[in-house]
């Protein structure tokens, strides 16, 4: 790889790089690395294995190009043995890991390398491969215990570069089979996926890293909720970078301690906020072994994201059976198939959030003015227009698709229950620019690997727990090729109830994701202490103080 340079002295190359990581000289690879993050004048040497053109996803045929940033990363890539590129959403992560594993390749032709993502991907990471690359093997690990022992198999006899595309599951039941491994490329997609360390998936994770010649991570939401989940991603990636757990919540968070339920008098810290001198320090501890860019920063030719919030009421109906899962005691279904259930700070919250939605989602017959604003919204403000609609709970969908289409509006969905087949047909539909499908509804399950950059908006019908599933669905649609001049993030919200509270105890992450990764959306203000709003008993108790209050004007 060659870069285009003023003068023959400044040239950084990729060589220089790797002859720096294998002397294990940290400070002369990082003191490069943070030179590379300055320059936007770098060009690739072309890679033989990288195609010359591809196929984009309009069907045209483009030249394939990387972009000043992507090299950058590349070039951390193969500088970092153990590294974690936080790109934003619809930046290119997985080209750059594919551009990086091509040069790799070239020094090394029998290198065989490991991509472990979540299930719905690992077709998508396959088929990437054939998109950008030339002369690689893909082998796609799934079906069956005997159809992946197949895989593997031939994969392990493969000569010439070839990788091997598993799901984390199928690495959990299969890692008798995989346990001794050794000398390969582990790329771990969705990083998020292992940030629990005492998880299965996280100590299959750990042991494989250690077995890996390389490690490299991606994600986009290195944080989602807390601190720590950076702690156990990179107990994974780099497990020498922080001490024990316990250490890090002594340097790096602000805890109390909180006695576990039936456990003796047993207590354990929780976090409850952040400094910023310890977010701060955080981000220089992992800054050698960290590079994420936002989308702003980068790709000018982003939209720009307007977000409104939409105020909605309930009805008498939703705001009686609201007080009632407030009260400890609920009444879900009706007639014969009405029962009593007691309910729990969480499933009162649980409860609350569905009443607010929909009173079939606890089985009533009902209306909902959430769903009425929502139509309006589809046939006023963004008639003609592709909209994605997102709601945590799949039955919400349900309910939503019959209402759209009675009220003329063509619409798909993407959640949970679709296989990937569906799923793609779902996408396509909404992204073919003379299809009559306007609006795809959406869960969590359709936050990562989903292209739907067609959206001129996302209406959120509730808004998601996580900063990071919020990220990941704004990044669904903002994206590179975007044909719109801006984007529109809209909150259904009815006023002093789980929707307000939800939406500030998503701001607050939002807040501490930004004081680690940078602006993602687009300020901040120095010496502040990020409260961190996720104690069930808060939560419930300011809901109970709002319903005292009263909701409805």
């Amino acid at each position: 790889m060659s870069e285009e340079v003023e003068s023959p002295e400044e040239e950084l190359s990729e060589e220089e790089l790797a002859e720096a990581a294998e002397t294990a000289d940290a400070l002369v690879v990082y003191a490069k690395l943070k030179t590379i993050r300055t320059r936007t004048d770098l060009v690739a040497r072309k890679s033989s294995l990288l195609r010359e053109k591809f196929v984009a996803l309009d069907g045209t045929e483009r030249p394939l190009k990387l972009r000043y940033y992507q090299i950058q990363g590349i070039l951390h890539l193969l500088a970092m043995k153990r590294f974690l590129l936080g790109d934003d959403t619809g930046l290119g992560k997985t080209l750059e890991s594919i551009a990086a594993l091509c040069y790799l390749w070239e020094k090394t032709p029998n290198l065989k390398v490991i991509v472990l993502t979540t299930k719905s991907a690992t077709t998508q990471w396959s088929s990437e491969f054939e998109k950008f690359t030339t002369g690689v093997v893909s082998f796609t690990c799934r079906g069956s215990p005997v159809q992946r022992k197949k895989v593997r198999e031939a994969f392990l006899e493969a000569t010439g570069p070839s990788v091997l595309v598993m799901g984390y599951r199928s690495a959990v039941q299969d890692f008798s089979e995989i346990q001794d491994w050794s000398g390969y490329v582990l790329v771990t997609d969705e990083a998020t996926a292992f940030k629990n360390p005492s998880t299965q998936v996280g100590q299959v994770m750990k042991h494989l890293s250690g077995q890996a010649e390389r490690t490299w991570a991606l994600t986009a939401t290195l944080i989602q909720n807390s601190l720590i989940e950076g702690w156990g991603i990179y107990q994974v990636i780099a497990p020498k970078l922080f001490g024990s757990k316990n250490k890090f919540l002594d340097e790096y968070c602000i805890t109390r301690m909180q006695s576990l339920p039936g456990a003796r008098g047993r207590q354990v810290p929780v976090i409850v906020g952040y400094r910023d001198r310890d977010i701060a320090a955080f981000r220089d501890k992992i800054d050698p072994y960290f590079l994420g860019r936002a989308k702003h920063d980068v790709a000018s030719e982003l939209p720009p994201l307007v977000t409104r919030h939409v105020e909605c009421e309930l009805t008498p109906l939703q705001d009686a059976k609201y007080a009632e899962a407030l009260s400890g005691l609920l009444e879900i279904g009706q007639g014969d198939k009405a029962t009593e259930v007691e309910t729990t700070k969480l499933t009162a919250i649980i409860y609350c959030q569905q009443i607010v939605n929909h009173p079939e989602l606890i089985g009533l017959d009902g209306e909902s003015d959430k769903l009425d604003t929502l139509i309006d919204l589809l046939n006023g403000d963004f008639a003609g227009e592709k909209v994605i609609v997102f709601s945590r709970f799949r039955k919400m969908v349900d309910i939503m698709i019959p209402a759209l289409k009675k009220a003329g509006i063509e619409a798909t969905r993407i959640t949970g229950s679709e296989d990937e087949k569906a799923r793609k047909v779902a996408q396509d539909a909404f992204q073919n620019a003379k299809s009559k499908t306007r609006v795809v509804c959406i869960t969590t399950a359709a936050s990562e690997a989903i292209n739907l950059q067609a959206a001129k908006a996302i209406i959120f019908y509730d808004t998601p727990w996580s900063a990071g599933v919020y990220l990941q669905i704004l990044g669904r649609m903002i994206r590179i090729g975007s044909l719109h001049d801006r984007c529109y993030a809209i909150h259904l919200v009815v006023r002093k109830s789980i929707d307000d509270r939800v939406v500030k105890v998503m701001g607050n992450k939002m807040t501490l994701v930004e004081k680690v990764l940078g602006k993602r959306i687009k300020g901040e203000k120095d010496d502040v202490i990020v409260p961190v709003e996720n104690d069930l008993s808060d939560l419930f108790d300011a809901l109970r103080e709002d319903a005292k209050q009263g909701r409805r004007k």
